[in-house]
């Protein structure tokens, strides 16, 4: 009688199975750390970036040069009603102002396009407006000035080395908007354009 061997059992399958199976689940716990490692430099990168801008913020400051010749038109229709704080007027024409212009190199208030000369001259109307519909002892004008982060002119930086000739006096100087007391003592100031830019609020 011959002795016949019986038949291996079929692992292969199994054993394949088992070794894809680990294959897949070391990559997908390799990527999983790996996506963990892009978040946290993500996280720390966008910090770090608010921070920055945070402090560079808190160090930007406006210079006053001189003032812009201004004669103060009539703007608003409806009555406009505030509060007696001077950031109150002043916050709700920033706003006013982003509303009905947007920017542009040239000026054509009229059709919604100004630079920061334009913004400042609106904006400071409005506030007039404002102040003279709910009796507040201050007036606004728009003035020109410097940018400055500490101590450092940043229009002197882009115009040494980032403007050409063609636009250096697009450059030089910038336009906002100081409020006065009715001693012509400053009381205020802000930046409509650079409010409508960025979204910053420039207030001092």
């Amino acid at each position: 009688m011959t002795n016949k061997s019986k038949a291996a059992p079929r692992w292969g399958g199994l054993v394949f199975f088992e070794k894809s199976f680990l294959a897949f689940s070391a990559k997908s716990v390799t990527f999983a750390v790996t996506m963990k490692k892009i978040f946290r430099i993500l996280l720390i990168t966008i910090v770090l970036l608010v921070v920055a801008v945070l402090y560079i913020k808190s160090k930007v400051h406006l210079v006053y040069l001189h003032d812009r010749p201004y004669q103060a038109e009539r703007v608003i229709t409806s009555e406009i009603v505030v509060d007696q704080k001077i950031e109150t007027t002043m916050r709700y024409a920033m706003s006013e102002t982003a509303n009905r212009l947007e920017f542009a190199a040239k000026n054509d208030i009229a059709n919604g396009k100004a630079n920061c000369v334009g913004y400042a001259r609106l904006a400071a109307d409005i506030c007039n407006d404002v102040f003279k519909q709910n009796n507040i002892k201050a007036k606004a004008k728009p003035v020109v000035g410097h940018y400055y982060v500490g101590s450092i002119n940043i229009h002197d930086i882009v115009l040494k080395y980032i403007t050409d000739d063609k636009t250096k006096n697009f450059w030089k100087d910038h336009d906002y908007v100081q409020i006065l007391d009715l001693s012509n003592n400053v009381i205020g100031s802000f930046d409509p354009s650079v409010y409508d830019l960025t979204g910053f609020d420039f207030t001092e």
